[in-house]
């Protein structure tokens, strides 16, 4: 296929079984997944109805998709191990994959009570947040950006026959730009700037930080005032009232900074449980 952008499979080689499987299998057939400039790789095993004119296995796009699953289940949970290591989970989440392929799929355990969803659900609106805090912070294209956008892409519809290929056309460019930056970076000859640099750049995500934090104390005393305290009680509650106070006024300190949108309701939750523990909400 011609398109640089066409996905396609290509079959690398197949091994036909000395005698047919009970259930019909006739032969393992292995091949790869190429979309752009990025490639994924399956196994399979194919039956008599799939061999072609030519006697070669004959695999769909989306058979071959749902091959490699197990392969993204697999980056995606390093994805989270990654950013539970930054820090952006609570440290008694645990991630990990189980079951055979094509049905591998990722368990999630130790969430707080306050989750209601099922834990999917949960976890799809949770990295969507978090993108977006990482947008406001100036942090897109970073790799916990990458991560994070890919991990919720999967968490989003897992079973998109091509899910696999964007997760790994936005892993793919996620290495290559920390390869280019890692490159940049050691040919610089004033190490001491880029340091300068950095730290600057961690004051101020620290300065935005804060005032999204002190402008979200504000709004829910406010909205304690407005709905009453068994309302607010639940850090849910009291995020859907303070999305909707701040989707009204617009501060700009919860305001994404590459859309103007407020940040989102879940993203409200996380902070206010967290400015509780500091005792800043009561």
């Amino acid at each position: 296929m011609s398109g640089s952008n066409e996905a396609f499979v290509e079959i690398i080689r197949f091994d036909r079984f000395s005698q047919k499987m009970k259930y019909g299998g006739v032969g393992m057939v292995f091949g790869k997944i190429n979309h752009g400039l990025t490639t994924n790789y399956f196994s399979e095993i194919f039956y008599e109805s799939q061999v072609g004119s030519d006697g070669v296995p004959v695999v769909s796009l989306q058979a071959a998709s749902k091959a490699i699953l197990y392969d993204i289940a697999s980056e995606i949970s390093v994805a989270l191990r990654f950013l539970q290591g930054r820090e952006w989970f609570d440290a008694n989440v645990q991630f990990s994959t189980t079951g055979l392929p094509p049905f591998s799929e990722i368990v999630v355990d130790g969430w707080r009570a306050e989750w209601g969803n099922s834990t999917r659900v949960d976890l799809e609106f949770y990295l969507e947040d978090l993108c977006q805090e990482l947008e406001l912070n100036d942090l897109i294209y970073s790799q916990e950006w990458y991560y994070a956008k890919a991990s919720y892409l999967y968490f989003k519809d897992h079973k998109l026959p091509d899910h696999a290929m964007t997760i790994g056309i936005l892993l793919s460019q996620m290495w290559w730009k920390l390869e280019q930056e890692d490159a940049a970076i050691r040919g610089r000859e004033n190490q001491r700037s880029l340091d300068r640099a950095n730290l600057a750049k961690k004051l101020r995500m620290k300065e935005q930080a804060t005032a999204k934090d002190t402008v979200l104390v504000m709004y829910w005393h406010r909205a304690l005032q407005e709905h009453g305290a068994e309302v607010m009680k639940r850090d849910s509650n009291a995020a859907q009232a303070i999305f909707a106070m701040a989707t009204e006024r617009r501060p700009r300190e919860l305001q994404i900074r590459s859309s103007g949108k407020i940040i989102g309701a879940e993203a409200i939750r996380k902070r206010l449980v967290e400015l509780r523990r500091q005792g800043k909400i009561g």
